[in-house]
Parts: C-alpha cells; structure tokens; sequence
C-alpha cells in the first residue's frame, strides 16, 4: 500500500487545507457503503425521472429483521435497543412522510454471519436469506471488519453493527437507508483516499479525485460544477471529510478547507449521508428528500396499512403460565404463556434472575405468538423472573406488563409440572371444533387422588373450574362443551394431588 503523504503526493498535488479528522475508535469506517453511484440515481440527475413530491398521506414501507446470532443462539441485540433505534430511523424519515414498519422479524443462528470480515460472506448471507417486496435488515455483530453498516445494491439489503444501533444519536441506521434509496455520500468520491488524519495539507483541493477507476469532479464552493461533481445535489454543501469527525459549537469541521479554486470553506456537520459524528445530525436536504421520495415510488412497496394505527397496551396483558411463584419439576426447559393483547403483533420476551431488568437480561427476544419456549440458561434450584411486552408493527412505544412473575426450576413440596401425568393424559380433539365436546381422557395415572382443573380463555380470565373430584390411578374421563365458545387459544391447567398439566387448546369456527 501506497504511504499516506505518497498518495496525496501523486493524487492530490494541489490541496490546500489543514485537516486532522477525528476518527472514531471502533468502527473505524463507519460506513462499509463504497459502490459507483448507482445506475438510478445517475438517471435520475440526468432527469429521465420525473421527480416526486412529498405524500399527502404517510407511506408505510415493509421493514424486515433478521437477527443474527452465533450457532447457539447467544450474541442476539436486545430487542428493546432495536425498537428503539427504529423509532430514530422512523423520525429520521418523518419529514417525507414515510415510516417504516415490520413486517416480519426472523432469527438466523450462524457464527459466521454474526462475525464476518469480507463483503462475500455478507452477500452470501442476504442471497440466502433475503425476502422480496421488503427491505431486509441484518442485525450483525461485525458487518465487515471496521464498518457499521453498509448497503448492497445488488442484493437490495442493509447490514447493521449491533455497536452502532442505539436510540441516543446513532444514525448509522438511517444513513444506510439513505443509501438504500440510492443516495451516495455528501463526499462521494473521496472514499478511494485511504487517510488524512492528522496530516497537514498545504496545497487546494484537485479538479478532480479518482474513485472505483472514474475521475470524479471535486465541488466548487461558487457552486458552478454542483450538478456535476460529488453527490450532484446543489443544496448539499461541498465536503472532502471521508472520516468520522466532530462538529464545533456552530455545527461546523473545526477547520477550514480549500476547494479548487483555492476558496476556503467550511464543512456544516448537518447532513446524514455525511461523516459527522451522530450529535451534529439534522437530517437530509431538500434535493436528496425529493430523490429519496422518487426511488421509493419507483419500487412500489409502499402503502397505507398503518392509518389510524395505536399501541398495543401493556396494561391488558395477564401472564399465565408458570403460575407465579410455581416450583417446577427440574428441567432444561420451561414454556411462559400470557394472553393476546388488542393491537399486538408482536411480544417481547425477557427473562432474567433478578427483578431488575434495566441492565443486562438473561434472556431478551421477539415472539409473534402468545408462547415462548425457554430452552438455555435455566440452572437447576434458580429464581428465575420474567416478563412481556406487547408492540405491533407500526406502533413500538409500549410498555411493559406490570407483572413480573417468577418460577423457580426445582423439585420443591409445591405444585410441579409432571412428566409422567403429563404423558397419561390426553385431550382430544385440539383444534376442537366450536360446538364439539373436548374430551379429558387419563390412563394409568399412577396415583389416585383429589383433581381440579380450569380452561382459561387468552386473557386470562377463567371460563370453567371443576374442583374436588377424586380420581383414582386407573384413569379418569371428563368432557367439556365448547358452545359458545370464540375461536382462539385457550389454556387447560389440571391439578392433581400437587401435579400439575397444562395444555394448549385451539378452538376453530
């Protein structure tokens, strides 16, 4: 590789600025974006599209997750952090009326995906796993060695660093989306120069800069070759800074830089497609607001299914199952139910050994079902707590269930969950059919005693409770009529003794 001061020696023998860029640590990069602008956008400037304004209505555009995780299952982000970063991404594209929503949400467990160094694992990743008709985002660890993301053209999907997604200012996220709708970065062309922190530089800037084998024109600050030169957008300002850096108190690089014509400027650190660090963010200018509006009509994805759209409230959730304060039979696994929520599409799930749930979690995911499957981490004789919160896709500011239940997995004197009761009792038919009598049917029980059983409806209410019936170790038959009764889930929760069988019932119309 070329030494830094050879480079700008031979590429650059007429810049005149003094530049020390301040670099961010880790990722080094930031942005592992560096394609030729794209086919579109080169169309689009030339005006062989005609531009679109600004929707009346707000545009709803299908969003969808891939979570990575290594091959356990372990490294996935917190699903709190995410929401709340896509609520920045989601205020970031506010002005143009559009808002992303999620469509769907997927967990992908491959150690070599959650870690990767080079752009061919990483397209190798989404031509696998991508879905059509909906922007994918991958939810990495390591988007390429250095990087916080990047956009891939050619597979139309975005890879995300877990380090840079946040709710407090990374806009990582929302800089890769630009991309996405085809914009290139405020300094387009400067990419190929390798580094110049802390260099001093004393000639003006060349006529033009050479990057992926094109001569890229430099931007004049008189504005004369703004149609022409970097980004092609007049109404963003000319900028050379290809490292991250840090705005001073007027939301300016702290130094001035010298264009071709020797005209000394200074950078404004407003623009998301540029390098500033996250604090001096304000948004997209004008023109690329229009090209962005234009890209997303032309794919024709967008649409209206989130008017009129509410949270899903935390306050009509009731957990169920453990039952609070349950001992279970020791196991590697343990299922938590709760009922349906109005206007949930989706649940997070957390599970931890401590009531505290503001730091680190054992356990934090996302379910679109009422269920979730606790398989890893459970320690035998453990308190372990857990708790749901509710969201749907286009509303992810809710809260919490108020409850926080606890089970502790271990064979203590208290109602357990039993294998061997489990495995003698059947109840048949499940889907039933509304109308159709549920039958309870037990064989070979292996003890006789007193048995109580309840069907609980997904909100928890209980619909029937038999209590008090004795039973002996030969079996036992029950039936339970279903007139009346919603198409849904529902919960059967059997006593026996201090045993204790649950299961899941589905009622169809």
């Amino acid at each position: 590789m070329q030494s830094l001061r050879f480079l700008f020696a031979t590429l650059i023998p007429a810049l005149l600025f003094s530049v020390a860029l301040q670099a961010q640590a880790s990722p080094e990069n930031w942005c592992g974006t560096n394609n030729p602008r794209s086919d579109w956008m080169t169309k689009y400037q030339a005006g062989e599209f005609t531009p679109v304004g600004k929707s009346e209505d707000i545009l709803y555009v299908p969003t969808r997750f891939i979570i990575v995780g290594k091959n356990d299952g372990s490294g996935y982000i917190n699903p709190v952090r995410l929401l709340r970063a896509f609520e920045l991404l989601n205020s970031d594209y506010e002005g143009m009326n559009i808002q992303f929503y999620i469509k769907d949400v997927d967990y992908l467990n491959r150690s070599s995906y959650y870690d990767y160094s080079n752009i061919s694992t990483g397209n190798q990743m989404m031509s696998l796993n991508n879905n059509s008709n909906v922007i994918n985002n991958y939810i990495v660890n390591t988007p390429i060695t250095g990087n916080c993301g990047y956009y891939t053209p050619g597979l139309d999907a975005l890879a995300i660093s877990i380090d840079c997604i946040s709710s407090s200012g990374d806009r990582t996220w929302g800089h890769e989306m630009g991309h996405l709708f085809n914009l290139d970065h405020t300094f387009y062309g400067w990419e190929s120069v390798e580094e110049i922190a802390n260099i001093e530089l004393t000639e003006r800037a060349p006529a033009t800069i050479n990057y992926n084998n094109r001569d890229i024109l430099v931007e004049r600050m008189d504005g004369s070759n703004c149609e022409d030169a970097a980004d092609g957008f007049c109404d963003t300002a000319p900028d050379y800074l290809m490292q991250r850096w840090v705005c001073n108190d007027v939301q300016e690089y702290r130094d001035s830089l010298t264009d071709p014509d020797s005209i000394r400027f200074a950078v404004p650190g407003i623009n998301i497609m540029s390098y500033v660090n996250n604090d001096c963010v304000e948004g997209f200018s004008e023109d690329q607001k229009t090209a962005m509006q234009t890209n997303l009509a032309a794919r024709q994805i967008s649409n209206d299914t989130g008017v009129d759209r509410v949270a899903a409230n935390g306050d009509a959730m009731n957990l169920l199952l453990p039952v609070n304060n349950a001992t279970l039979e020791v196991s590697d696994y343990v299922e938590l139910v709760w009922n349906s929520v109005p206007n949930a599409n989706y649940y997070i799930v957390q599970l931890n050994t401590s009531t505290n749930f503001n730091g680190t979690v054992l356990q934090s995911f996302i379910v679109s079902d009422t269920t979730a499957l606790i398989e890893d981490d459970l320690n035998t004789n453990t308190r372990y707590y857990w708790r749901v919160r509710p969201f749907n896709r286009y509303v992810f500011d809710s809260d919490f269930c108020d409850q926080k239940f606890r089970f502790k997995n271990g064979e203590f004197p208290t109602a357990t969950i039993d294998a061997a009761l489990n495995s003698a009792i059947s109840v048949a038919p499940n889907p039933v059919s509304g109308g159709q009598e549920l039958r309870i049917n037990g064989r070979d029980l292996g003890q006789a005693g007193n048995m109580t059983y309840e069907l609980i409806d997904a909100a928890g209410r209980i619909l029937l409770s038999r209590e008090n019936l004795n039973v002996n170790a030969a079996g036992l038959s029950e039936r339970i009529e279903t007139t009346g009764m919603p198409a849904g889930v529902y919960f059967l929760r059997i006593r026996l003794n201090e045993k204790l069988v649950t299961r899941r019932v589905v009622v169809t119309p």
